[in-house]
């Protein structure tokens, strides 16, 4: 195997998904000054962003047509007319791998998918993902077997969920081989990056944070499209990271915010989820098209709003609006119906209903922190990241339900916080110790314990003594500190 000269990292997202590549250099050594390339065009979109769109958009024999930007271009070209028959368009298809083989899920455009579907849809993604980031480290000199591959997933996912993950990379094109291959936590990745951004404190003093000191701690909120991932760190006296939270989060991203403007407002002003459905059915790039006014709203929205938003009705949906729909819709807009009106409390409420959650979680987090300081004085540090932490008004009810608890701090471009600190992560991984999500262990036979074994377990041994036939013998429980490397030992002998 050729040495490997160069870390590539792909963050792969519920709305979108990008990689970022470095060459493994004497200068790069250094995580200050690591020289980081990521691509910030793509085609299909006119302007520079570090991430592609999440979606594909597949002919009949599930072939790759497009993707990103571009599917969704094509997509609004194509839908309703003779030569898109057959084409299917996914998106936001991340939160679909399910949590075991024999469920199901639903994504927001594309409907239910199995588990072996929705690792189909990611690793055609990837495959594509892959292609390009190839084609860009390679016209740099490299080879393919030069380069060590990462890929990110949420923290709370379970280990079957982040098995199909690697299962999906590897058919996509990514090596096997583990040393060539690795997974990273995204809030783990977010604090390597967090630690070398020069983080300030996301109020008027702009304080500057030092997470490399010896002892110092914070909370790391990874706000994404689709899961909320939180989880604590201690930086030890070796400035290396040591999980001290236990991992919570849940499905409270940006993408339910589009979801709840679907359930609390589009199904009112058209006055049923049916018409919703057939609306999505038969027009369903203006659908899109919508999403896209509403999506341009919401990512500047502040809170203070006191107007009603209004965002036109495509054509080709008031085409498919019937005498009782458009009635309804006036009705509801005080006589209005060429455009949806969205109240300022109705947005808030849009928003409340996912942040509210988003809150909760972080004060869970913070608890865990305090308990084990003994509840002693000082402020937490909260560092916000992900495509969610722009968001203006997540930062400012979070300082607010933060204030003279813990400080709030934003990382320069949160957004790219994750896939930046995958790659740190991959070139030098400096975490110490995990927290561990359960007991592991082996059920052994031990001496029988009056009173407290049950009697059905009592079991006579070789030796004449008794015996529980079913203990659990613990290699480690819930919620202790591991670390990474350490091997633990049971000798056991067959009874």
């Amino acid at each position: 195997m050729k040495k490997q000269r160069v870390i590539a990292a792909i963050d792969f997202g519920t709305h979108g998904t990008g990689y970022a590549w470095t060459i493994i250099t004497d200068k790069n050594n250094s995580a200050r000054s690591r020289e980081i390339f990521m691509r910030d065009k793509w085609p299909g979109y006119p302007v520079p962003y570090p991430k592609n769109l999440s979606a594909l958009l597949l002919d009949e024999s599930n072939e790759v047509v497009a993707w990103g930007y571009e599917a969704r271009r094509r997509w609004a070209q194509l839908s309703g007319r003779p030569e898109g028959k057959g084409m299917r368009y996914h998106y936001a298809f991340k939160m679909s791998i399910a949590n075991d083989p024999s469920t199901t899920a639903a994504h927001q455009v594309g409907g239910i998918l199995t588990a072996e579907e929705s690792k189909l849809l990611f690793s055609a993604h990837l495959r594509e993902v892959v292609r390009a980031a190839h084609s860009e480290i390679t016209a740099s000199g490299f080879t393919e077997d030069q380069i060590r591959w990462c890929v990110t997933v949420p923290a709370i996912w379970t280990e079957y969920q982040k098995q199909m993950v690697r299962e999906a990379a590897i058919e996509a094109g990514l090596p096997e081989d583990e040393n060539r291959l690795t997974l990273a936590l995204e809030p783990e990745a977010a604090a390597y990056y967090a630690r070398v951004s020069g983080v300030r404190t996301a109020n008027t003093s702009g304080r500057r944070a030092n997470l490399m000191s010896p002892g110092s701690r914070f909370l790391v909120a990874d706000c994404g499209g689709g899961t909320i991932d939180i989880t604590a760190y201690r930086t030890d006296a070796k400035n290396r990271l040591e999980e001290i939270g236990r991992e919570c989060g849940g499905r409270f991203g940006s993408e339910y915010l589009n979801q709840g403007f679907f359930e609390s407002i589009l199904a009112v002003r058209f006055g049923s989820f049916a018409t919703l459905a057939y609306l999505r059915e038969h027009s369903p790039a203006a659908v899109l098209d919508l999403i896209d006014s509403w999506e341009k709203e919401k990512l500047h929205f502040e809170g203070d709003l006191v107007d009603n938003l209004y965002l036109p009705i495509p054509a080709s949906i008031y085409r498919l609006l019937d005498e009782s729909t458009l009635k309804s819709l006036s009705e509801s807009q005080g006589g209005i119906t060429d455009s949806i009106v969205v109240a300022a409390d109705e947005m808030r409420n849009v928003f409340e209903a996912v942040i509210s959650n988003i809150l909760g979680l972080v004060d869970k987090q913070i608890g865990e922190m305090r308990r084990q300081r003994r509840n002693s004085s000082g402020k937490e540090l909260v560092i916000l990241v992900g495509g969610f932490a722009s968001s203006p008004y997540l930062q400012k009810r979070l300082a607010a339900h933060l204030e003279g608890v813990a400080d709030l701090l934003v990382p320069p471009d949160p957004h790219t916080a994750v896939l930046r600190g995958a790659v740190h992560f991959t070139y030098d991984p400096q975490t110490r110790a995990r927290r561990t999500k359960m007991s592991y262990g082996c059920n052994v036979a031990e001496p029988f314990v009056e009173r407290v074994d049950p009697k059905d377990l009592e079991y006579l041994g070789p030796d004449g003594k008794k015996y529980c036939g079913s203990r659990f013998l613990p290699f480690v429980r819930a919620g202790q500190s591991i670390p990474v490397d350490e091997e633990v030992d049971r000798v056991l002998t067959p009874i």
